[in-house]
């Protein structure tokens, strides 16, 4: 009889630090994703970033160079004007954009009037039927406080590359063209030889998710909006790199992926622009999650 319910204690015992060591995982999970987000896992691996001599519209600033990354998480999709109106609204930012309690308290996260997403009655919101449509006017300070809250932070250049091409050689990640059906640019402009059934492009945002994912479960790589990243803007070195973070000193940060408004040669895997950290009408954001 003793036997038994000592044997019954036990069990209780197991049973307990089973249920705690779940709620914990669930808190630690919960923890490191606040905002919600849909990610993506990314695999470790090496890649060839830039593009080769060959490409058609490849840029100088290209240089081919090997770099090897270690796996992260990454947004499916880039981050929507609720969800930053959500964010803004939780750290209480004025119509001013300022965030006094944050790393950057001096600048503005946002435009103070963005048409899309505005101040009114005290707080941040979308204009309707505009809710699910990647924020814009963003700032990099603003990307990057974001990406804080959300327990992250703005991809490295070479991770946004790495993640972009989903193991692809290729000018994009559906191969050597981007048609009118596969992304949200000025369609009137296919790349290179290419040709497109529709010439008349949305001249907007769409919808985040509109358009199929690459082989990482990623949407809207190519086009859309342009993506903040991490990295100061600077010229690639070309010995093989390891998690690298890009430049130590410039005045721009590296967007990437092109937009709406652009030609499909700008919406290239491998093509890169710096802009100041001001925000703009065609410029949004994703966030990593490091495991």
């Amino acid at each position: 009889m003793k036997k038994k319910i000592s044997f019954f204690y036990c069990l209780l015992f197991i049973m307990g630090v089973l249920l705690t060591l779940t709620n914990s995982c669930k808190k630690d999970e919960t923890t490191s994703n606040p905002a919600n987000l849909e990610m993506a896992n990314i695999p470790a691996g090496t890649f060839t970033m830039g593009s080769p001599t060959s490409e058609a519209n490849r840029e100088i600033n290209e240089v081919e160079h090997q770099v090897t990354l270690s796996t992260f998480r990454m947004c499916k999709y880039e981050i929507t004007n609720a969800q930053y109106a959500a964010f803004l609204n939780a750290k209480s930012i004025g119509s001013d954009g300022l965030y006094t309690a944050g790393a950057y308290p001096t600048q503005a996260l946002i435009g103070s009037s963005t048409g899309i997403l505005h101040y009114s009655a005290g707080k941040w919101e979308p204009v309707s039927g505009y809710e699910n449509h990647p924020v814009t006017h963003v700032t990099w300070y603003g990307a990057t406080e974001f990406a804080t809250y959300a327990g992250g932070s703005l991809p490295t250049e070479a991770q946004w590359e790495y993640a972009c091409r989903g193991n692809t050689t290729t000018p994009f990640n559906t191969g050597a063209c981007l048609s009118d059906a596969q992304a949200n640019y000025r369609w009137a402009y296919p790349y290179s030889n290419c040709t497109n059934t529709n010439t008349t492009y949305p001249n907007k945002t769409q919808a985040v998710g509109s358009y199929s994912a690459n082989t990482f479960g990623l949407h809207d790589m190519h086009g859309n909006v342009w993506e903040w990243c991490s990295d100061l803007y600077g010229d690639y070195p070309t010995t093989p790199q390891t998690n690298p973070t890009g430049a130590t000193t410039g005045l721009y940060h590296v967007i990437r992926g092109g937009c709406w408004g652009n030609y499909a040669f700008s919406c290239r895997s491998a093509k890169r622009s710096g802009y100041l950290l001001e925000f703009s009408d065609v410029a949004g954001f994703r966030i990593v999650l490091v495991p």
